[in-house]
Formats: structure tokens, sequence, C-alpha cells
């Protein structure tokens, strides 16, 4: 399919496939979708595929062969601080982390790999400006090399740009560049209920009642739908299913139940626990979207560990830290994980205690003065519960505007001022905070209309509602905008 002009771009990463393309070029046939050549995600389409046609592979120009990376031949936009500005940016070395290891092993070299990510900035600029899509949409926020570059190359170009984040609700998502702009502006809200799918506020009232229900209940129910698989029952049946999540990896299998050992070695019975004055930490799986990179400078979570306690020594408060499951459940990251990690953290105070995993989370949060974690879902549980929370990342609760709720601070002093006026809410207070904030952001959020419950919901489901949330999203930004 030729195009004349392109009026949008789409990123759709892994969550590319012909329905969801075919749905798209029925709101618009001027779009084309970008891609990179060195990490390919559209494993659903064929290379053969008519499909194919409508994606930009911008940085096939360094692929080389055998995995080797080359300079890009691309001259001119020499955007020079720009450039620079994307260069300085301290994550880019971690992203390289999320290659194959064939191609990190043959670019492992330091120049080689200033050298790529230039590369990677000059074809980004050359596209945005050859190609001149009038907006660029992120079904997700990118958490590779290539488009990670390329969505901070089009901001700082200029071109309007919407990403689909994640919500306080499973089903549903933000919109990043609109959810706010509608949340800034009351007025629009009629806009986005008459342009929505379904029956505007339909589900609105008894989706949220039946979530927030499920979070301030027993955790049988709040339990999140993607870790009710239970790995005690059949030993035999859960170490087959771990190593197939690895790949077969034996290496990695056998380094996850070496971890898996220590930190079971090192932990501290709830009895011991409750007895003392504490601030819970929970742990999430890496590598993943949600800290790297929505966790920014804490993408290594031993940084916020270390700047909460030293916050939390002087008032005389522990520190538990609790693994998150999935870390040993699915693929295994010695990377992210290891003794080293487990004993770097032991190394801060004695002060610093480690949680079971066996023990339900939801009755360490109930004994907590506070709860602090980088973006995860246990924040929002945590404020259904009426505990304080802390958020080092950009968590879904960025919008939230409530003193039980710590989402930014400049430094030690700044922390402990805010949790010590967090601590000192009444539950009460930290529960209708969060219940309005849940009410009131949910016509700003887009997905399916009702909430299925947490026990129906599966992976399939969570697919459809964000498939459904980036066509809803398209058909606003095309007759708003387009």
């Amino acid at each position: 399919m030729e195009l004349d002009k392109i009026t949008a771009m789409f990123y759709l990463g892994a969550n590319a496939n012909k329905a969801l393309i075919n749905e798209l070029l029925a709101i618009n046939t001027s779009i084309r979708f970008i891609s990179s050549h060195i990490y390919p995600e559209a494993s659903q389409l064929d290379s053969n595929d008519l499909f194919k046609k409508l994606f930009i592979d911008f940085d096939e120009d360094i692929s080389g062969d055998c995995n080797q990376l080359q300079f890009t031949s691309t001259n001119g936009y020499n955007y020079i601080s720009l450039i620079e500005e994307i260069m300085d940016d301290k994550l880019l070395p971690l992203l390289w982390m999320r290659f194959r290891k064939g191609l990190k092993d043959k670019n492992r070299n330091e120049i080689k790999r200033y050298e790529v990510i230039y590369s990677l900035i000059k074809l980004s600029i050359e596209t945005c400006l050859t190609q001149r899509p009038e907006v660029i949409i992120f079904s997700y926020e990118p958490h590779m090399l290539p488009i990670y570059i390329f969505k901070k190359v089009s901001k700082a170009l200029g071109i309007k740009s919407y990403t689909l984040t994640i919500s306080p609700f499973v089903w549903r998502m933000y919109c990043e560049g609109l959810s706010e702009e509608y949340l800034k502006s009351p007025s629009t809200l009629r806009y986005v209920n008459s342009h929505k799918l379904g029956n505007g506020n339909k589900g609105l009232e008894k989706s949220v009642k039946r979530f927030i229900i499920e979070k301030s209940g027993d955790y049988k129910l709040g339990k999140p739908f993607y870790e009710k698989r239970d790995f005690n029952k059949n030993p035999l049946k859960s170490s087959l299913a771990i190593l197939k999540v690895n790949g077969w990896n034996w290496k990695k299998f056998v380094l996850s139940n070496i971890t898996r050992s220590f930190y079971e070695s090192i932990t501290t019975s709830r009895l011991y626990l409750q007895k003392l004055k504490y601030v819970s930490f929970f742990l999430q799986y890496q590598p993943e979207q949600t800290t790297l990179p929505d966790g920014k400078l804490f993408v290594n979570q031993l940084f916020a560990i270390q700047a909460l306690y030293s916050v939390l020594e002087p008032l005389g408060i522990s520190l538990v830290i609790r693994e998150h499951p999935a870390t040993f459940q699915a693929t295994f990251d010695p990377h992210w994980r290891s003794k080293g990690f487990y004993r770097s953290i032991q190394s801060i105070s004695s002060n610093i205690y480690f949680d079971n995993l066996n023990e339900a989370p939801f009755s360490l949060i109930e004994n907590s003065l506070a709860v602090a974690s980088i973006t995860g879902t246990v924040l929002v549980e945590s404020l259904i519960r009426g505990k304080p929370v802390i958020a080092f990342g950009k968590s879904p609760l960025d919008m939230l505007s409530s003193i039980g709720c710590i989402n930014s601070f400049k430094n030690e002093t700044d922390l402990c001022n805010q949790l010590k006026s967090a601590i000192r809410l009444s539950p009460e207070d930290i529960i209708n905070d969060i219940t309005n904030y849940l009410y009131g952001i949910y016509d700003f959020t887009f997905g399916d209309d009702e909430y299925c419950g947490n026990e129906n919901m599966t992976l399939e489901l969570l697919r459809g509602a964000r498939y459904n949330a980036l066509i809803q999203v398209f058909k606003i930004i095309n007759e708003k905008t387009l």
C-alpha cells in the first residue's frame, strides 16, 4: 500500500497482529507502523506478509552480519544539542541488557555501543523528519533501546505523542498526552464520553466498587490473577513449568533455585516482624517496563531501599523487604537478582528484614506504617486498605494529590517530612482519598467498559482490553487532530 502522506505513526511492538492493524486502518488508512530491525517484536506477522509493508524498520541501516551492528551511513541531521541530551540519558546502558545474548556479545565494546546509540538517534531524527507524522501513538511505554530512543527523539522534535500506560485498573489504561489533558480540562468530559466505545459511564460504579471490594478484602479474592499459579502443590510440575519459561535453560533454572534458597534462608518470621514498627518495601520483578524505564533512577531498587532506610533509621522505624514471587516463577535474570543483591541490602543495616513469600502480603501491609514500591500494584492495594504509600517511580498514582501518597520528593528531608505527615493520617482519610481518585479517573482511562472480576480475568481478556484502549484512543485522536 502506497501512502501519499502519513498522518499518524504507531508503535505496536509485541501487540502487532493483523486484526488490530485492520481495525486501525479502518479508522484512518494514512498510517504507518514504526518498528526496529535489530530488535524485532512483531512475531505474529510473517516476513512476507502484506502488512509488513506498512512497517518502517527505522534502524535497518545499522544492521550487519552475525549480530555485528554498524555505524550509520546517514549523513546530515546533525542536531547536536538534541543528540547530546539523549546520549546523556542514564538508562541507555541498562537498556542494552534487553538485547538477545548474541547481539549483546558482538557489540560489547563500549565505543561500539556509543556509536550504536549515536546511530539510533540519527536514524530516529531522519525518520521523523522524512516521514513527518502529525502524531505518534505508542501502545505501551517503549522499554527496549531502539524504540526508547525513537520516542525521546520524536518528543524532542516536537511531534505530538501519545502513550498507553498502566492505570490503577487492570482492565483499563491511561493515555499519556490525553488523560492528563482531559483531567486538567473537566469540560472535555462530555467529549470523551461521546466518543468512547460502549455506553459511556455504564460500568463505572459497578466496576470500581467491585475492584475496591476485591482489594480491601481477603487475599484469596484480591490476589492478582497472573499470580494465582500454585508452585507448591506439585514440585515436579512446577519445576518443569519454570524450566520451560526459562527457555529450557538449565543454568538459569539452577541459579533461580540457588537464589531463592538464599532468600528463604534470610527471611524473618512474621511473629518477630509483628513486634516491630516498620515500613514494608515490595520489590518488583525485573527486567520489566514497570521499572525500566518507569523506575527512572530507582530502576535499581537497591537505590530506593537505601534512600528509604536513611529516612527511617532516625525515626526508629525498621524496613521489611518482600520479594516479588515472579522473580522465581518467571524468566530468571541473574543480573538483576543474585545472592549479591540481597547481601547488598543486608549491608545497609541489620535493621532491614526480609519477608517470607509463603506468607500473604496483605497481612504484611496491615501491620505496616507505610508501604513503598517503585510502581507496583501494591501501592493501590495499600491505599485501599488505609495505608500511606511511597512511589519511587512513574506510577499509576502520579495524578493523585493526597498526603497519603508520596510520589515525588527532592531529598531525604523532604521525604522524611512527607512520610511523617502521611503516617499521621487516619486510615479513613486515606481510603476516602483513593476512593474518590478511582471514581474520578475512571472516565479518563480507556479499555473495557466493565470489569469482569479478578476471578474471571485472563491474559487473553487483558490483551483484549488493551487493544480496545488503543482503538478508543485512536478514534479520539483521529477526530480531534487528524
